[in-house]
């Protein structure tokens, strides 16, 4: 069995090297974030003079007087419709037959 020499045997090394960096962060270069996305709005909510509480798009709350708010995916808050009930409609109806009759002769 014939040995290498030592400046091939070098060169194999750092070729293979290159080659496993260059594969490495390729693969590196797909990776993608799981995380949830942020959209980075907020609704603000003046709880106190000087004091104030943000809430995500989506999130439901009631002020003082008893109104329901959500935070819309434009940091404004809107009014909760779906919170509002109605009383069910009830449909009556009544039919009066008056039956006559004739007489012929």
């Amino acid at each position: 069995m014939k040995h290498l020499p030592t400046r091939a045997r070098t060169l194999g090394l750092a070729f293979t090297f290159a080659l496993s960096v260059v594969s490495v962060s390729a693969v590196q270069a797909y990776a993608q974030d799981n995380s949830p996305v942020d959209p980075g709005v907020r609704c603000a909510a003046k709880i106190a003079p000087g004091e104030y509480e943000f809430y995500m798009p989506g999130a439901k709350v009631t002020d003082k007087d008893g109104n329901k708010w959500v935070c819309g995916p434009d940091g404004q808050w809107f009014k909760d419709y779906s919170a509002l009930t109605r009383p069910p409609v009830v449909l009556r109806s009544s039919l009066v037959y008056t039956a006559t009759a004739t007489v012929r002769r």
